[in-house]
């Protein structure tokens, strides 16, 4: 990401279009973006009158987003790579969020992943039932739709 604005966009766009997909019904007036270090990503209000927060993972191969950024320049194709996500998700499933309200994680793929869904998903509930993070909820926003990883209760 070239910038903290274009970052933010993204994340915005990503947040939307797993809400539309999902099928959560939120104010969507309510939806922000604080933008403060150590809070989440964003804080939304559910139909409901209730607050959640969403902290945003982009499950994403740098090797994928490195060639990807060389094509766009006019370079050439090569690419080895594998997918991030146990060392994304330990780091995320690891860190302490400043705020009060529940906080739900979404992973999204973006298209710069090597691995289909199926096995994206297989091991998120792996790594989401292994360790006891500040989530009440993991999502995947994959190629194929939105799923719905793990649950505390």
């Amino acid at each position: 990401m070239s910038t903290e604005q274009e970052k933010a966009e993204v994340e915005l766009a990503v947040f939307r279009e797993f809400v539309s997909k999902a099928g959560i019904s939120i104010d969507p007036e309510s939806v922000s973006k604080p933008g403060t270090a150590s809070e989440p990503d964003i804080f939304c209000t559910l139909s409901n009158g209730k607050q959640v927060a969403y902290e945003l993972v982009e499950i994403c191969s740098s090797d994928i987003a490195a060639t990807l950024s060389k094509i766009r320049k006019g370079g050439s194709l090569s690419l080895a790579t594998s997918d991030p996500l146990e060392r994304t998700l330990r780091q995320k499933l690891h860190k302490t969020y400043r705020t009060t309200l529940p906080i739900e994680l979404l992973c999204y793929t973006n298209g710069r992943t090597v691995s289909p869904d199926d096995l994206i998903l297989s091991e998120a509930e792996r790594w989401a039932n292994a360790i006891d993070g500040p989530f009440r909820r993991v999502w995947l926003l994959g190629e194929k739709g939105v799923y719905e990883v793990w649950s505390a209760s």
